[in-house]
């Protein structure tokens, strides 16, 4: 089943949203779920969601990823339930599976390069070169599963860019040890890839330092 269109503005900031989304939760437990809290949090969305069930109606909201899991049907082995549906002209996919759990889908560009999250909610695929689909689809994910996938996503992209230097670091010194050979200089000068970034084992340190006290001697 796949539902409506939906459209926001979608020109807030996204720290600042996610401070308010925080200070309206807390405020909503601290209260117990009562008194004027924020109606568009996404506690107040949950609250809403528990009322129409404890009511035995069904709706087709698709405020939140979690009140659109609690609509679908229950998967069976071998079974899996899905639905999709659009939000802020996104394409949302979500998967119940009792043998993988929940997964969800947002977006996805022609060239998708996919990390995969571990939310409260289930799995959440993201297409880090579809960034502008994960970002109209903020207001789906509570603060927790937001803060998940946001330092999943700085995470990955710290990790790539350590290993870019580390394979910079590598071609320059491998230019650098062609060009001693073509001058004829020696070896002795060079430097390994895990002396450049730190990172030695116990055999190499005692190599490097027997190296050193010879040129000390010599």
């Amino acid at each position: 089943m796949i539902y409506g269109y939906k459209t926001v503005n979608t020109s807030y900031n996204t720290a600042e949203w996610l401070e308010k989304q925080m200070r309206s939760a807390d405020k909503l437990k601290m209260t117990r779920m009562e008194g004027s809290a924020d109606p568009d949090s996404f506690a107040a969305k949950l609250k809403r969601a528990d009322e129409y069930a404890a009511s035995g109606e069904h709706y087709s909201a698709n405020d939140s990823i979690g009140i659109m899991l609690r609509q679908m049907d229950e998967p069976t082995a071998g079974n899996p339930v899905t639905q999709d549906f659009w939000h802020n002209g996104v394409h949302i996919s979500i998967c119940k599976d009792t043998l993988y759990g929940n997964s969800i889908t947002i977006g996805g560009s022609s060239n998708p390069d996919w990390i995969h999250v571990d939310t409260s909610v289930g799995t959440v695929n993201v297409d880090l070169n579809d960034m502008t689909s994960l970002m109209k689809c903020l207001d789906l994910f509570s603060p927790e599963d937001l803060n998940a996938i946001l330092k999943k996503i700085q995470e990955v992209k710290q990790s790539r860019e350590a290993l870019s230097q580390i394979d910079r670091m590598q071609d320059e010194l491998v230019k650098n040890g062609r060009g001693q050979e073509k001058d004829g200089g020696e070896d002795g000068g060079g430097q390994t890839v895990g002396e450049a970034v730190g990172v030695v084992s116990a055999e190499e340190a005692r190599g490097i330092e027997e190296k050193r006290e010879k040129e000390f001697i010599g």
